[in-house]
């Protein structure tokens, strides 16, 4: 983990200098006020980062404008990032004898502006909240008395610095009015401390569906100390599903759910690393079988272990545009409705944000998954 820190801060330099680089074309003539500019910018989000685990720091008035000023100043140059390495590999392809005929600073100038704008656009999109999509699952041979159920995902809701319980509220009842039969919450739904946060997640204890509310522990849980957020999803009235299952009649039938926590948990608690075989297990074999996994890339294990239906996070589709075209060489399945085999998997593209409060082309999502023998 150590390593992972150290690579990450390396990485962030890298984009700063960079960022600065390309800046500093702007004012050929005083470079280094730009590239203090980006530099100080990296420095702010790294530093949020650092003082947002100081609990009697994190819920003051000035820890909140520097989270905001800080990620939304991070979502610029991430998207900025994108436009001025596209400028470079423009200018690699281009023939040398153009290249003194464009004015790069006022290029340069123009990408920045647009950075601005689409920064702007998606910050505003991210704070209206999760819209509602609604998803068919057309299941091969399912049984006919699970025609029609209703399944409603949260997932990636990371409440914590900028999601506040205003965000949370409207994001409760906006799935309590979709009257779901089950709700599914499918980790990094907590991303802060405890004693910080209680405050802003009361508005959960609202959530309720007549087979049960279901969560599972996403990787940023075990930041905080997952064992606490586990023991605190139970006391909101959700079920937390540790590598087991339930099994829930309905319409004359029964079906079985399952949980596994989070890969990042080999890390924090060997003990309760994911067990497919565990999670899945039950005396009858024939029964229909979904699974709460936090990362879409357990699919194969999920498939070998039995699993129907995979529902998953963590993606959070790329978040916002330039990511979003970039995601797809990370993940093989990384957003929306996917198939492996008989296996389906759906993963939710976050119905909050992390980092950057930026949604700009990715909106946040509340699922509404509906599943049905039509269209097989």
């Amino acid at each position: 983990m150590r390593k992972r820190f150290f690579l990450i801060i390396a990485i962030a330099l890298l984009i700063a200098f960079y960022i600065g680089v390309n800046l500093a074309e702007i004012l050929p003539t005083h470079p280094w006020p730009m590239m203090a500019i980006s530099f100080f910018v990296v420095f702010l989000f790294i530093a949020w980062q650092w003082s947002y685990r100081l609990s009697f720091f994190s819920e003051s008035r000035a820890a909140l404008f520097f989270a905001w000023i800080a990620n939304i100043g991070i979502g610029i140059w991430l998207t900025f990032l994108f436009f001025a390495a596209l400028k470079d590999a423009v200018i690699l392809a281009l023939p040398r004898r153009f290249l003194p005929l464009i004015a790069w600073p006022r290029v340069i100038l123009s990408l920045f502006i647009a950075s601005v704008v689409i920064a702007g656009i998606g910050s505003w999109q991210a704070l209206m909240g999760p819209y509602v999509r609604r998803v068919l699952i057309p299941v091969k041979g399912l049984p006919g008395f699970l025609k029609g159920l209703k399944i409603l995902q949260i997932s990636d809701l990371h409440v914590g610095a900028t999601i506040r319980r205003s965000y949370v509220e409207k994001t409760v009842s906006r799935a309590l009015n979709l009257n779901p039969d089950l709700i599914a919450l499918t980790g990094d739904i907590f991303d802060g401390a405890v004693e910080t946060l209680s405050v802003h997640l009361e508005p959960l204890r609202r959530l309720r569906a007549p087979l049960g509310v279901f969560y599972v522990t996403g990787n940023h849980e075990y930041f905080w100390g997952a064992a606490i957020w586990v023991q605190k999803a139970a006391e909101y009235g959700m079920i937390p599903l540790v590598n087991e299952n339930r099994i829930i009649p309905f319409n004359g039938g029964k079906f079985l759910i399952a949980g596994i926590p989070d890969e990042i948990s080999r890390f924090f608690d060997k003990a309760n690393a994911p067990d497919f075989e565990k999670a899945a297990l039950s005396q009858d074999a024939n029964l229909f079988k979904i699974l709460l996994a936090h990362r879409p890339g357990v699919y194969a294990e999920a498939k070998a272990a039995g699993f129907h239906l995979q529902l998953s996070g963590h993606t959070h589709g790329g978040q916002f545009f330039p990511w979003n075209l970039l995601i797809g060489f990370f993940h093989r399945f990384y957003r929306g409705l996917n198939r492996y085999g008989d296996l389906w998997i759906y993963v939710n593209c976050g119905t909050g944000y992390w980092g950057p409060a930026q949604r700009f082309a990715v909106p946040a999502e509340l699922t509404l998954l509906v599943l049905s023998d039509e269209g097989v």
